[in-house]
């Protein structure tokens, strides 16, 4: 490592403080973001030291030549802070445009650095540098969005498996009875996700009876009979009895012009009705 990039190097690092504050005071950002001028007192100290440490981890391909030494603490600088930004719900937009902001602060500081060394700079060194320098700066944002893509959409997987399973809820009534009250339109995904919410939660509350109440779904095409016939079928090997309440007029007319049997399912008008036969007393209030 020549001397000039060592004492480039030792410059930055020297002025970490400085540019990170340059940033702060000039970042520009929308209201309620991470990067908002209002943000707390702790937000705004995070945000400082991971900063300073996207700087050093910059400037540290001034000061060797270990390939695997520089870029692999960038990579895990994106790494970390990608997650970070995914679990404050902060836009990719908006980190982007923090990056290229800094960026271009970052560049200026290494400008300037002709200015404050004895040592001869010419062009080749700065040229030298400003390839080396985007280059990284470049694989931290590269490393930066692959991070983050996977990260929200792990994130997005996982809140859409509690939506789902928040939306066919088996509800106990009592030790043996339960309840899946089933609202709204079914497609080829949800369907799939309740059957598989709905076995599971039928094997962890030992449920014996499960009423499916059909009377919130607006639509029962053959593909919502099969799914529903399937799910009966897979709880009775299971050892639980199903129930079908709330089929509306109309959709009982279509399942019939569909030709789909559900003569060996027990089926009721109402819920109320349903959890009277099954010896299930329910209290009226006024």
């Amino acid at each position: 490592m020549n001397n000039k990039n060592q004492e480039l190097y030792n410059f930055i690092i020297s002025n970490s403080t400085q540019l990170t504050d340059t940033w702060i005071k000039t970042k520009q950002a929308p209201q309620g973001t991470i990067y908002s001028s209002n943000v707390s007192e702790s937000v705004e100290k995070r945000l400082r030291a991971q900063n300073k440490k996207f700087i050093s981890t910059i400037a540290s391909i001034f000061n060797t030549n270990d390939t695997d030494a520089i870029y692999g603490p960038i990579q895990q600088w994106a790494r970390e802070v990608a997650q970070d930004r995914v679990e404050n719900h902060t836009s990719i937009s908006d980190v982007i445009s923090q990056f290229k902001h800094f960026r271009q602060i970052y560049w200026n500081k290494i400008n300037e650095f002709p200015k404050h060394t004895s040592l001869a700079i010419t062009s080749e060194d700065i040229l030298t540098w400003s390839n080396m320098f985007h280059y990284a700066f470049d694989t931290v944002i590269e490393e930066f969005i692959k991070t983050y893509r996977d990260s929200f959409q792990t994130t997005l997987t996982a809140q859409q498996e509690v939506i789902n399973e928040l939306s066919s809820p088996v509800i106990s009534l009592t030790k043996e009875i339960s309840v899946l009250p089933l609202i709204g339109l079914i497609d080829t995904h949800r369907s799939k996700c309740i059957l598989e919410s709905t076995i599971h939660q039928c094997q962890e509350k030992q449920v014996e009876y499960l009423v499916i109440d059909l009377s919130g779904v607006p639509i029962v095409d053959t593909m919502v009979a099969n799914e529903i016939f399937q799910l009966v079928a897979t709880l009775k090997l299971l050892g639980v009895k199903s129930v079908l309440t709330g089929i509306r007029p109309d959709v009982a007319q279509t399942t019939v012009n569909l030709g789909i049997e559900i003569k060996d399912i027990p089926t009721y008008s109402s819920l109320q009705k349903a959890l009277k036969h099954l010896n299930f007393k329910v209290v009226q209030t006024l």
